[in-house]
């Protein structure tokens, strides 16, 4: 049975408003008296994790599955936990938060850095925000060793913000269209980048299990979450890849303009520091269709397409600011095609540095930057998503400024947010994986 649009239209904006409200209620019943509904939440908590670690592995035994200790036992015993033990519960979590933080302040430290180096204009934005994330870790770390307290006020002022995202979206959608693009330009906040990061790979994940049973095909399985949008063509793709293991879980994004891909990340493997996390920032621009099918092949990887519409004002801004990268590049090339342009016979073999593999496939030009930012690639923070962000901001989108770690997870958020809103700037989305792009496609 089909929803219908409006209806679920309706739904959204609907869901948008019981959801705010219901944020700030709890945000604000928190930090009245955290203990109220911290500790039923906890305690209700474990018991869903507790289920679906039983879950786990019923099914695990079903399908005669080998089942990681993690997933099955491992959420029974966490879930376990929390229904026992709530306080304990809240007090690691704070504890966890705490390190959180300490990570953020180090990236930060990490990004001044590498931005002195580079001689970036704002360099000691970086300094100040990596002292504030210290500051505020010492605060969180004492206070997770007296009580828990500390971790009440966050969580409670967290629902509030984060409520009041909701329903200034749920605003942006009941308002009249001209006043729509006012509010699209403030700040939006995110989920916690604990469940974000990981978006991408949960939905790989519950969409192979889908596909590969035969349970749904995966024509049927883009119309059953396609959303009644405009008609126009997109401007703009945000392309978000993942792949089930390794480094690819957390995901990669790009663009693609005019059927061109820009991608940036740290492709030289020579000038590889930190075990990868650090490096040139390498720019490199593709043909969409090869470099899909290099991505599906090669990098075994499902990618989600969200086509962006934009105003024509806003399209200027955004190829302004690719303008605006292109005169600090200059051209790289991989070692496989420097070894080709001296020798026909050289081997793809003999090179085991991705930019070469990704070359051979979709032959594709390499830039590496002059100066400035994006001169060094950091994983952490100077990474594909920021550079998405930094051209994509332009027209006026308002995915969150992150102050420490962004992952391509923040990015597949925002856009299925935005898909799903029914005044959303995202008016595609479509999946390209092994179930339906042919290895024989150029």
């Amino acid at each position: 049975m089909t929803v219908k649009p409006n209806i679920k239209k309706n739904f959204n904006i609907t869901w948008l408003l019981l959801y705010g409200a219901g944020l700030i209620t709890v945000g604000i019943l928190v930090l009245v008296n955290g203990k109220i509904v911290v500790e039923p939440a906890a305690r209700l908590g474990g018991i869903f994790i507790v289920a679906n670690g039983i879950h786990r592995l019923i099914r695990a035994y079903a399908r005669h599955q080998r089942l990681p200790v993690f997933s099955g036992v491992g959420n029974i015993i966490i879930g376990l936990i929390s229904v026992f033990f709530p306080a304990a519960t809240l007090a690691l979590l704070s504890f966890i938060f705490s390190l959180y933080v300490f990570l953020n302040a180090l990236v930060k430290f990490i990004d001044f850095g590498t931005a002195l180096k580079n001689a970036v204009p704002d360099a000691f934005y970086d300094f100040f925000s990596g002292i504030f994330f210290t500051v505020f870790g010492i605060i969180m770390l004492f206070g997770t060793l007296m009580g828990s307290q500390g971790m009440l006020v966050v969580i409670g002022l967290y629902c509030i913000i984060y409520g009041a995202g909701e329903l200034r979206l749920f605003i942006r959608e009941a308002v009249p269209n001209k006043a729509k693009g006012i509010i699209r330009r403030r700040i939006r906040f995110s989920l916690p980048q604990v469940i974000t990061t990981f978006i991408p790979l949960k939905t790989l994940r519950s969409y192979t299990e889908r596909l590969d049973s035969r349970e749904i095909d995966i024509e049927k399985l883009q119309n059953e979450e396609r959303y009644e949008k405009s008609a126009d063509t997109p401007d703009i793709h945000v392309l978000i890849h993942v792949s089930a293991d390794g480094v690819g879980s957390i995901g990669h994004c790009d663009l693609v303009l005019n059927g061109t891909v820009i991608s940036y990340g740290n492709y030289d493997k020579a000038s590889e520091r930190l075990f990868g996390g650090i490096g040139d920032g390498v720019l490199f621009k593709a043909d969409f269709d090869k470099y899909i099918n290099f991505c599906v092949y090669h990098d075994l990887q499902m990618v989600f397409d969200f086509g962006i519409k934009l105003s024509e004002k806003q399209l200027a801004k955004v190829r302004k600011g690719i303008a605006k990268l292109e005169r600090n590049i200059t051209r790289w090339k991989p070692p496989y095609q420097l070894a080709t342009e001296n020798s026909p016979t050289a081997d793809i073999a003999d090179f085991d540095d991705y930019c070469s593999s990704l070359w051979n496939g979709t032959h594709a030009r390499f830039y590496k930057f002059k100066s400035g930012r994006f001169k060094t690639y950091f994983v952490m923070s100077t990474n594909c998503v920021f550079l998405a962000d930094y051209i994509l901001s332009k027209a006026g989108t308002d995915i969150v400024k992150t102050a420490g770690i962004i992952t391509p997870g923040d990015y597949y958020d925002y856009m299925q947010s935005e898909y799903a809103l029914p005044g959303g700037i995202v008016i595609t989305r479509d999946i390209y994986s092994k179930y339906n792009v042919s290895p024989t496609e150029t």
